[in-house]
């Protein structure tokens, strides 16, 4: 596997449907009066789980702070009773999945930049 710090259309959408999942089961087992007791290991499951993902894919948390504390901010909102009821960790990994897709756009326009050709 290289380690481009590109993640797939095909690896996006599982990270992205693995965070529902996690969310869901979470939200279920709040519903039958089980969540506060259990809710705390599945999040750290699933943020071991994302960050060993990610890294595997070549996105990098400690050259890039802010995927570093987009990580760490859904983890801790997912400690925190109160906001553990919101989908942290769908909106986690889908903004870090939608933040890596845009640099690689970043990158391809800077490439193919027709303004930088031209003496302006």
């Amino acid at each position: 596997m290289k380690k481009t710090g590109h993640i797939g259309n095909i690896t996006g959408g599982c990270m992205i449907a693995t965070a529902l999942f996690i969310d869901g089961l979470q939200a279920f087992f709040t519903f039958i009066l089980i969540g506060p007791f259990i809710n705390w290991l599945i999040s750290f499951f699933a943020y071991l789980t994302f960050w060993l993902w990610f890294t595997l894919n070549g996105v990098k948390f400690t050259k890039n702070p802010k995927n570093f504390f987009m990580l760490n901010g859904g983890a801790l909102c997912e400690i925190i009773p109160i906001l553990a009821n919101l989908p942290a960790w769908t909106l986690t990994i889908t903004t870090l999945v939608i933040t890596n897709k845009l640099k690689i756009v970043e990158k391809v326009v800077k490439k193919t930049n027709p303004l930088k050709k031209q003496n302006v």
